[in-house]
């Protein structure tokens, strides 16, 4: 039992983990405030210089990227817009603001896919995942865990059956939360890890029926269209659109989320 605890344990504390800013100097503050200062006299052009450098260092967060895609935006550049906001999202999944200039971003793209329709459940489950970030999710999990624990002792320790059967019940709760969270946010740490999405950057793009030049031609894409990468060969890699199709790329088209 305590050998099952500790290495529960340490995967909650490993899904917490994120790659966010952390650390932070002190002059990124300053270079932050810098870029909003530009943002906010209509310098969007030096606004999104200010940004790139600091994102150039690999600091990661969801103001700078969402930010940065508001400048972009203001540019005139709605493909990299896109690109930002979409990296916004993975920090801070459902935020009504980013969600909002995403979809009018979205509005200017060429290629107008219909989102595959899921079942209601399934709909349901993944704006669920979706409602939280990765470490909002592992606190939740290693909360309600700590809960459990603390509830199994005194169900061992009770005297009264009563106790007995309430404490009980109330650590199988705990514990079902802790399972589901730690679930929710090990999801959303592999949409932060893996990259498997991406926006195409390429004006045009023919997608291809296999990983060759001279495989049969599906569909020609535009820029600003986010995808969902699936397997890659080579500098060929397979993506699937918002309404289930398939086809490859090369990767150069694109630039991973």
């Amino acid at each position: 039992m305590k050998n099952i605890i500790q290495k529960y344990l340490l995967v909650l504390l490993f899904a917490c983990s994120l790659q966010a800013v952390s650390g932070q100097p002190a002059g990124l503050q300053d270079s932050l405030s810098k870029g909003n200062q530009l943002y906010t006299n209509a310098k969007y052009t030096d606004a999104v210089k200010t940004y790139e450098a600091i994102a150039a260092k690999g600091f990661e967060s969801f103001d700078l990227y969402f930010n940065l895609g508001n400048a972009l935006y203001k540019s005139n550049n709605i493909t990299y817009a896109i690109l930002n906001y979409e990296r916004a999202l993975k920090l801070s999944p459902g935020n009504e603001d980013a969600l909002f200039n995403l979809e009018m971003a979205k509005k200017q793209v060429v290629d107008n896919i219909d989102l595959l329709p899921e079942p209601g459940f399934l709909r349901w489950w993944h704006e669920m995942i979706s409602a939280r970030p990765a470490d909002s999710w592992g606190t939740h999990s290693l909360v309600s865990f700590f809960l459990f624990l603390l509830l199994f002792a005194l169900f061992l320790f009770a005297t009264n059956s009563r106790n007995k059967q309430i404490t009980f019940w109330f650590a199988v709760l705990a514990i079902v939360y802790s399972l589901v969270t730690f679930s929710f946010g090990s999801s959303q740490r592999s949409k932060l890890v893996h990259h498997n999405s991406g926006v195409i950057t390429e004006r045009s793009v023919r997608m291809k029926g296999s990983p060759s030049e001279s495989g049969t031609e599906l569909f020609i894409l535009h820029e600003g269209l986010s995808v969902q990468i699936t397997d890659k060969l080579g500098d060929w890699i397979e993506i699937r659109l918002a309404d289930g199709n398939k086809g490859w790329v090369k990767e150069s088209a694109l630039i991973r989320i």
